[in-house]
């Protein structure tokens, strides 16, 4: 019925058909019917916009309930009179604004006082009592429906910020995946380019590491979008941990960096930092074959029940390195995964002239 809600139309009809059909059936004594019929219509229409325009709505009860007592044999008595104006006044409550709520509900009280007046009633205090309580009931169902309101828009918040956690977290693992990946197999690709030139022979190498590299980085992505692609949360399990630094160093010795290892950890890290502490030591030997080149690094990974410190130190580059594919992304990456272990990391040169990355981070996620 022209885009009313639907519960507004029955409320309206129901109580239009029981105020009518007493006035017109005789049960209802108030006369003229002239005046007391049109009100009667009137009034219960006004429900049609009573969450619409809920002042509107008791501005004009207010005025026919007044008409009549000025006009009529009495102001309206019935019950169906009362149940109007009660609504009325509930959903000035529940559906405007302070103000004009407040407003209303003094359009009602004059009104309703005013015709108690003229009909030489005592009632004041029931009226006040009646129609201030139907109007808190509608300020509370308000103030409860404000707060389901932003108890759901602050579930779908915290969920728009979980994808948004998610997708960075994801940003990383592609980037440590990839990245890593990429960069040395585009090192070792132009060592193999220039090994052609001199002696096809010596391409043997660096091809072959870069097929090597390539299947790691392969092997990662299988892993990281099985991540990704399971159903339960529980079995989204990190996609690299302690036990693959073994073969993180194998790959970087293949691709030609001189490299010494300490690695002294207990493989039975929790997931997440196991994880960290490998995408750590990986970007750190990742920035030195990308800034530095092929120098002598040395790769620390030394844990204790309290934390695991992770280290990597190069010597000074010989010449200016490759750096077309580096993104300024890695050491962010690297730094942001230390603060969500509850670690630290600091990167920076040496005073020889070289290059180090220093991680600490706690075994029971406090600050070390």
């Amino acid at each position: 019925m022209l885009g009313f809600p639907p519960l507004d139309v029955a409320l309206a009809a129901v109580l239009l058909l029981a105020s009518a059909g007493g006035l017109l059936s005789g049960e209802v004594t108030e006369k003229p019917l002239a005046l007391t019929l049109p009100v009667a219509v009137v009034c219960s229409l006004c429900l049609l916009g009573r969450t619409r325009a809920p002042l509107l709505a008791a501005a004009v009860v207010a005025a026919a309930n007044v008409v009549q007592a000025l006009w009529g044999s009495q102001s309206p008595g019935t019950l169906m009179a009362l149940v109007i104006i009660l609504v009325v006044a509930y959903s000035l409550g529940a559906e405007a604004e302070e103000s004009v709520a407040a407003l209303g509900l003094s359009l009602l009280l004059t009104a309703l006082f005013t015709t108690e007046w003229l009909d030489h009633g005592s009632d004041y205090a029931f009226i006040a009592i009646e129609l201030g309580g139907a109007w808190l009931l509608g300020r509370a169902a308000r103030s409860w429906r404000s707060r389901a309101t932003y108890a759901e828009q602050h579930q779908r918040d915290l969920a728009l910020l979980a994808v948004a956690e998610e997708r960075s977290r994801i940003a990383r693992e592609l980037h440590d995946v990839v990245a890593h990946g990429l960069s040395v197999i585009a090192v070792q690709s132009d060592a193999a380019e220039a090994a052609l030139a001199r002696d096809p022979a010596l391409a043997g190498p660096p091809l072959r590491a870069s097929r090597a590299l390539a299947r790691i980085a392969r092997s990662g992505m299988r892993q990281l979008l099985h991540v990704l692609r399971a159903d339960d949360p529980g079995d989204r399990t990190p996609a690299r941990g302690v036990d693959d630094l073994p073969q993180l160093v194998e790959a970087a010795r293949a691709a030609g960096l001189p490299l010494d290892t300490e690695i002294r950890v207990d493989p039975s890290l929790p997931a997440g930092l196991a994880l960290a502490v490998y995408r750590i030591a990986q970007e750190g030997l990742t920035n030195v074959r990308k800034h530095a080149g092929v120098v002598p690094t040395c790769l620390e990974v030394v844990g204790d029940p309290r934390r695991v410190t992770v280290r990597v130190v190069n010597d000074r580059p010989a010449v200016a390195p490759v750096t077309d594919l580096s993104t300024g992304h890695g050491l962010l990456g690297a730094r942001e995964r230390a603060r969500a272990a509850g670690g630290t990391l600091r990167a920076g040169p040496t005073a020889q002239g070289g290059f180090e990355l220093l991680a600490v981070l706690p075994v029971d996620g406090t600050t070390p």
